[in-house]
């Protein structure tokens, strides 16, 4: 059903090169990932079979993996910058509605408009994590964007 045409070849060969330099198929990702279940492994041991909430350590580990991609650097889990992103991502996840997707009229409703402003203010802070740490990394590692 698919056409593989001259613009389907273009974009492919454009995605491979981008994850190319992101380091895939080079072991790059597998060594980042066992760092994280190496991690994740100690902090479960650390709690000595207490019950725990699982879900904040998941999405620490997972975090660290997707950001020392797209970083070059490890979080550490205390981080407080790290735990704002993670703040942030929840408080958008939470707030973003069906509703508002399917019927954007409804964001003038003041039920919805407090929704909206939350999920904005998450996406700030959001976008505030990622615009400082690429200022990091300009300045330490004389750091140039993939796209340039």
């Amino acid at each position: 059903m698919s056409h593989y045409d001259q613009s389907f070849r273009s974009h492919r060969k454009l995605c491979l090169s981008i994850m190319k330099r992101f380091g895939f198929g080079q072991r790059v990702m597998e060594t980042r990932i066992l760092r994280e279940v190496e991690e994740m492994i100690s902090k479960v041991r650390e709690k000595q079979g207490r019950p725990f909430d699982v879900r904040q350590l998941t999405s620490l580990c997972l975090a660290n993996v997707i950001l020392s991609m797209s970083f070059g650097r490890r979080f550490d889990h205390s981080d407080p910058a790290l735990q704002e992103l993670l703040s942030a991502v929840d408080d958008f996840l939470c707030n973003l509605s069906q509703a508002l997707m399917a019927f954007p009229v409804l964001r003038f409703i003041p039920h919805f408009k407090k929704i909206m402003v939350k999920a904005l203010n998450a996406n700030e802070r959001m976008l505030r994590f990622v615009d400082n740490n690429i200022a990091v990394c300009r300045q330490v590692r004389n750091y140039s964007p993939l796209w340039s």
